[in-house]
């Protein structure tokens, strides 16, 4: 008899447990819905719930702030795609400078920007066609469009073989304006662009300031023969 009453008993203090767990569940439901009723129809006069509105409208804030720190990210980061290849542009520049001895050259964003608006012209045709303006210029064009900075530069910068210090010219029917311009002493800053072609290839242009190329003058600086670089010569081509 008493193992029949343990075994009616025992279920008891269970039933009640979990009659207590239903109701403390119910009642923190039902405070719910009343807290998000009450935010949804807030009272001027009830302090609390002015407090939730205040969290209610610094949400949208919040997420105006996440929105616009997402697009300064991707702005930034298209930043630091073009700063990427400025610095591949003058890097490679400097590199070249360097083993002949000349000073290294300062990335100008006006050049660049001067750079970047004659490029965006020549993205139709991407003709080998100089802007004329107050600046040295080498310009560039290829087939394809897998050409780094670098690669570009060094075209230009290859022309050296046919480039003769002594006597301060090209070799006949050699193109060395590039090159010399690269390494023009007088030269202090440069700005580069490049721009992808709509029939394919790619156009690139770098503008230096001070000029270089005069005739009559060395690209290093000595001035002492008459023999010089013209100005006109053939733009590089990469077909």
């Amino acid at each position: 008899m008493e193992l029949r009453k343990r075994k009616i008993r025992a279920p008891l203090p269970i039933f009640v447990t979990i009659t207590l767990f239903l109701l403390q569940l119910w009642a923190v439901t039902a405070h719910t819905n009343n807290s998000g009723e009450s935010s949804a129809q807030p009272s001027v006069n009830s302090p609390l719930v002015k407090t939730s509105t205040r969290l209610l409208s610094s949400s949208p804030s919040f997420t105006g702030k996440r929105f616009s720190f997402r697009f300064r990210w991707r702005k930034r980061r298209r930043r630091n795609k073009v700063n990427r290849a400025s610095i591949e542009f003058l890097f490679a520049h400097n590199l070249i400078r360097a083993r002949v001895g000349e000073p290294p050259l300062e990335w100008d964003g006006r050049l660049a920007a001067y750079a970047r608006a004659w490029a965006n012209q020549r993205v139709g045709d991407c003709r080998l066609v100089h802007s004329n303006g107050p600046f040295g210029e080498n310009i560039f064009w290829a087939g394809q469009n897998n050409w780094r900075p670098s690669d570009v530069v060094k075209v230009w910068a290859d022309e050296n073989r046919f480039y003769d210090v002594k006597s301060n010219t090209c070799q006949p029917e050699q193109m060395c304006g590039h090159y010399t311009q690269i390494v023009w002493k007088d030269s202090t800053k440069v700005g580069c662009a490049r721009v992808d072609c709509s029939d394919g290839g790619i156009y690139a242009i770098c503008v230096y300031n001070p000029p270089g190329n005069y005739e009559g003058e060395n690209p290093f600086g000595s001035y002492t023969d008459n023999i010089g670089l013209t100005r006109d010569d053939p733009p590089a081509v990469i077909v």
